[in-house]
């Protein structure tokens, strides 16, 4: 996010003081990440290393660092786990909000940094360790179970009525329905499929592993010795292993993955028989959730501030580029 939240400074370092037990001589917001719920922060310490703070919305559960802290707890490697509370919790809620603090890695995105064949193995085998990681019954009451539904699915209707209304006092909102008015039968195809593979695959019997969800390159950070780290549990889900497996096979944008990456990863990863079909819905589910998500933020979100607001226009329109997942999805369609 590009904006703050609405959670006052001073709050946050008497939280992080009181609930972690360090001292805190500085905090600095960090404008980065797609995520309309999360903000990040620079936490100095003054006598030792800087942190990461994620700050979420909602003040109840926080899966993801929930699901990170259980997995390193099981010896599952490459996972980027919260440090505990003093309580030896993996958050702390203040407010309306939940806080997760973090290590500061000297790391780079795997999407930066352009993975080895070694680190593309070594992906493969972390990933075959999450899904083959049976999750605790306290963590199946936090993570969803996968329903075959898009994420913000519900919203196109809405979405539909507010690009219907935009006018020229908002021209962000503007903008976004015209460029929302130009794709609408991509989008409403979209939506038709991703509904229709839903219901053909409710009922599949492919086991439901623990998944991150969330896959792609940007959220495996590399670190300057070189080792990788998987970051941003909070879609984690239990679903087919194809929900993860999407981001590595055939990827869900250009230049996220290639072939070769793909074969490096799934040596890692062990033999795996990968159906079709539920990769066709997942990407083709993925492209509705960003389309949802974006038109959300430009459109329905008025206190997301222009340049968060802006920020979802250009994004939405990147979803259609050649190569990115739209056209992705399209191809596993046609």
């Amino acid at each position: 996010m590009h904006e703050p939240p609405d959670l006052a400074g001073d709050l946050i370092v008497g939280a992080l003081q009181t609930g972690f037990g360090i001292r805190v001589a500085g905090l600095a917001f960090l404008p980065v990440g797609n995520d309309a719920d999360s903000w990040a922060y620079q936490v100095d310490t003054g006598d030792g290393p800087p942190r990461f703070l994620k700050v979420r919305t909602g003040a109840g559960a926080m899966p993801g660092a929930s699901v990170a802290a259980y997995l390193q707890r099981q010896g599952t490697p490459r996972v980027l786990a919260p440090l505990p509370t003093r309580a030896g919790e993996p958050y702390l809620a203040v407010d309306r909000f939940a806080l997760a603090l973090y290590p500061m890695l000297d790391a780079r995105a795997g999407a930066e940094a352009r993975l080895s064949p070694a680190q593309w193995r070594e992906l493969g085998a972390a990933v075959a360790e999450v899904h083959a990681t049976p999750p605790a019954p306290a963590l199946l009451r936090l993570v969803g179970r996968e329903s075959f539904r898009p994420s913000r699915r519900e919203l196109l209707p809405e979405l539909e009525a507010a690009v219907a209304a935009a006018g020229p006092a908002d021209p962000v909102a503007g903008r976004m329905a015209a460029s929302w008015q130009a794709r609408r039968d991509v989008i409403e195809a979209l939506a038709e499929r991703a509904d229709r593979l839903g219901r053909e695959l409710a009922g599949s019997p492919a086991p439901r592993v623990l998944c991150h969800a969330d896959l792609h390159a940007w959220n495996v950070l590399v670190d300057s010795a070189g080792d990788l780290w998987i970051a941003d549990w909070d879609e984690a889900v239990l679903a087919p292993r194809e929900r993860d497996l999407m981001f590595v096979v055939g990827g869900i944008g250009h230049g996220l993955v290639s072939p070769a990456a793909t074969a490096s990863f799934l040596e890692g990863y062990g033999e795996v028989t990968v159906d079709p079909a539920l990769l066709a819905y997942y990407r083709c589910a993925w492209a509705v959730q960003d389309i949802a998500a974006y038109g959300e933020k430009a459109l329905l979100s008025p206190a997301a501030g222009d340049a968060n607001r802006r920020a979802a226009v250009e994004g939405f329109e990147q979803l259609f580029a050649p190569g990115n997942i739209v056209d992705l999805a399209s191809v596993d369609l046609a």
